[in-house]
């Protein structure tokens, strides 16, 4: 009876110590609504968990590739395709968050990884930016509304402008990588210059070895020796590379709010439904 006794206290100090760990922080105090990622779902909707930076790739000057660890080397981030994640950081003593989509799928065990794009005006862009190894952000998720499903359309269209590459490419990725799915995806991506383009050897490894699959650059300040796009994204080069409309078709738009905006204008000129202002999952024309 003692011995029980003694192993019922061991394990209530154990269970108050996990309880003070979680809400407490190392001072004591109570800290913000953040709790370490645990076991089963990794995300969760409305709790932020905590997630290590574990490495990161400098893509350009102002880009980089984050990856981060989850709690075991088979856990997944459990993140729907066509989803988004929410990321929060301290900035100045006050918590601020910004949404990002990875660029990794539940394919990838262990890890899950965003290509940030660093802006000077952008709170969570630059501390991402400064992070080192072993440094944490807090991430909740799944955010937004739109959920790809194998086969969904026939013919798949999307328009991309810069960072906006990035929840456009996880799907990419889940189509090309299930044998089942034949649906055809077609990409527009527009960006300012060649040196902007995330992503591009990847994109086009994907375009060379999977017929389903192409793209096509639009860069304002092209290189002399540019042979793709030039200037904006206009009607001509929507009607050239876009799928029809039709009802087995979507479009998906992400990118500078400018940008979705004139392009939902364009498409309603094509004949195309004419997109929400919030869009619905079941639209014609949905804007991440």
């Amino acid at each position: 009876m003692g011995d029980s006794n003694g192993l019922a206290f061991i394990f209530g100090a154990l269970l108050a110590a996990g309880i003070a760990y979680f809400f407490l922080g190392t001072n004591g105090k109570t800290s913000s609504p953040t709790i370490l990622a645990t076991t089963g779902p990794v995300l969760h909707p409305s709790e932020y968990r905590k997630f290590k930076l574990t490495k990161k790739v400098v893509l350009s000057p102002n880009t980089a590739r984050y990856r981060f660890e989850l709690p075991t080397l088979e856990s997944t981030l459990g993140l729907p395709i066509g989803r988004h994640i929410q990321v929060m950081v301290p900035v100045n003593g006050s918590p601020v968050a910004r949404s990002y989509t990875p660029t990794s799928t539940d394919n990838d065990r262990g890890y899950f990884e965003l290509v940030v794009k660093t802006y000077e005006s952008g709170a969570v862009s630059s501390y991402l930016h400064h992070m080192q190894v072993g440094d944490e952000v807090s991430v909740r998720g799944p955010r937004g509304t739109f959920q790809y499903k194998p086969n969904m359309v026939r013919a798949l269209g999307m328009v991309a402008g810069g960072t906006g590459i990035t929840p456009m490419y996880q799907i990419i990725q889940h189509i090309l990588a299930n044998p089942e799915d034949k649906t055809r995806v077609s990409v527009v991506f527009a960006n300012v210059s060649e040196e902007d383009i995330l992503l591009r050897e990847q994109l086009e490894l994907w375009a060379a070895d999977h017929d389903q699959f192409d793209i096509h650059y639009v860069l304002n300040n092209p290189p002399a020796e540019w042979t793709g796009g030039v200037g904006f994204v206009s009607k001509e080069i929507i009607q050239e590379y876009l799928p029809a409309p039709a009802d087995d078709v979507k479009v998906l738009l992400c990118g500078p709010p400018p940008m979705v905006k004139a392009m939902g204008v364009l498409l309603g000129d094509l004949g195309y439904e004419a997109p929400r202002v919030i869009s619905k999952p079941d639209d014609q024309v949905f804007k991440f």
